[in-house]
């Protein structure tokens, strides 16, 4: 059978028949105060135009992959580690929870390699919601209390709810939320901080077109 996760959240997507024992592990790159109060700035920065966006990290001292996208299909790097991603948007997980077989989604452990970032082999229950609480307090200390905190079901019928902060930034919404990571083919979960376009007037997304719009 598959690993059984924290309790408090459920990733049931795993393949059940699977003769696996690995613990679950939970990577994380810091969100300091710092990088907090640079991203709440680039909160300006029209993410489109990717001229502007690559302009708008160097500027801050970051890295840009240049005319190529990474690895990982990033597009820059933070001075702590972080991934950037986003052809229209700004987007920038900050951890991941997963488990690691040869034959899984996951087969090695290489975010806990990168650098800047760490691994936590077999966390502590709640271990992957204190890291999302803890960035969301850290921009809440720049930011003052989220203009909107939804919470909607993983998938339709569950009781695990994910749970959306976000941040009005005249033209632009910035949130720090749960979501499926692609590496895994959504099998897994990252935490991210994002930056997307929502005209001042418009009404926040309702909370069942959440996982679309912060995909």
């Amino acid at each position: 059978m598959t690993p059984t996760p924290p309790s408090t959240e459920p990733l049931d997507d795993a393949d059940d028949d699977a003769d696996d024992d690995s613990p679950w592990i939970i990577a994380s790159c810091p969100v300091s105060a710092e990088l907090a109060a640079q991203i709440v700035g680039m909160a300006e920065v029209d993410w489109v135009d990717p001229e502007v966006a690559e302009h708008a990290m160097l500027a801050a001292g970051w890295r840009s992959t240049g005319s190529h996208l990474g690895e990982f299909g990033e597009t820059g790097y933070t001075p702590a580690g972080h991934l950037v991603y986003g052809e229209d948007c700004f987007s920038m997980p900050f951890a991941y929870q997963y488990w690691v077989h040869p034959e899984g989604a996951v087969s090695e452990d290489h975010w806990g390699v990168q650098p800047g970032w760490h691994s936590l082999v077999d966390p502590p229950v709640g271990g992957f919601t204190a890291q999302l609480d803890a960035v969301v307090g850290t921009f809440t200390a720049l930011l003052g209390p989220p203009d909107h905190d939804v919470s909607h079901p993983r998938r339709p019928g569950s009781d695990y709810l994910w749970r959306y902060r976000a941040w009005r930034r005249g033209d632009r919404v910035l949130a720090v939320a749960p979501g499926l990571d692609g590496f895994s083919y959504a099998q897994f979960e990252h935490l991210v901080v994002q930056i997307r376009s929502l005209p001042a007037g418009s009404p926040f997304p309702p909370a069942a077109e959440l996982p679309d719009f912060f995909r």
